[in-house]
């Protein structure tokens, strides 16, 4: 049904597709969302996934891959972050321990708080860079608010407040990282500067990895649709994660509109 209703048009649409509340919500797959790729692909569009979650891309490659998705790039915020630093940086991580991954592969000197005692101390860092942290311990988040207090840069991979997960009763909103950047911004009064969506690092690694974007789809106005304006893209919001129908109208106004990714592709909306 997608791949007949895509291919009555030519024109190759370059698309960047987010992946929590439009892939998948917490563990689960969205209903129709592998079909819809599979079908974006076969119809010659050219996809890549850009997500402010700051886990590493090889991370991010195996889900999808357990989900029958694969052969298709990712491009996460822990890559934003870690083009916002420099080799003869000294990094303090807060957050999983793929994102000190991503640092190392760059060449940045990066240590998690997770492997220093719950009580400190802190080392001498230049930055604190904190994303993608599931473990909310609050000593560990003190060490991080330590060296912020010492003098590091404060950087958050992102500062999405919420973040769209699942559980028993059904879907959920969980705090996402941008509650835990205002905690430490509260016991700091340092506010972070932030390098995922849609901010300029993440624009400039969607645009040297990837080249231009035609189309941003995303579960999030500020986020997603921030930037599509940035790259002077279209953006499609879906309602299959944090936005709800009752959330609209939302700013920037959205080109497409659809329930989930597979509602979009078959309105054929990508071309």
């Amino acid at each position: 049904m997608y791949k007949e209703s895509l291919c009555k048009g030519d024109r190759v649409t370059r698309i960047a597709i987010d992946l929590d509340g439009v892939i998948w919500r917490g563990t689960e797959l969205i209903e129709g969302s592998d079909s819809a790729i599979h079908a974006l692909v076969a119809a010659g569009h050219e996809v890549v996934f850009c997500t402010n979650h700051a886990q590493s891309p090889a991370m991010k490659l195996a889900v999808l891959s357990e989900f029958g998705i694969d052969g298709i790039s990712v491009i996460t915020a822990a890559q934003a972050a870690a083009a916002c630093c420099t080799p003869d940086q000294t990094v303090l991580i807060l957050g999983d321990q793929s994102l000190s991954e991503v640092f190392f592969a760059a060449g940045i000197a990066a240590l998690n708080v997770q492997d220093l005692p719950a009580d400190g101390p802190v080392p001498k860092v230049d930055v604190v860079v904190v994303g993608a942290y599931s473990l909310w311990d609050r000593s560990r988040i003190g060490l991080a608010a330590d060296a912020i207090r010492s003098g590091a840069r404060f950087l958050a991979t992102n500062n999405d407040a919420t973040f769209p997960a699942s559980g028993t009763a059904g879907p959920r909103i969980l705090p996402g990282n941008g509650s835990l950047i205002a905690a430490l911004t509260a016991a700091t009064d340092v506010i972070a500067e932030v390098a995922g969506k849609p901010h300029d690092a993440m624009a400039q690694v969607l645009l040297q990895e990837f080249g231009g974007i035609d189309v941003v789809v995303g579960d999030k106005a500020e986020t997603d649709g921030g930037l599509a304006v940035r790259l002077g893209a279209k953006f499609a919001l879906v309602l299959s994660g944090v936005t709800g129908e009752s959330d609209l109208p939302v700013t920037p106004t959205p080109s497409y509109i659809g329930a989930n990714l597979a509602e979009l592709v078959g309105l054929n909306v990508f071309g």
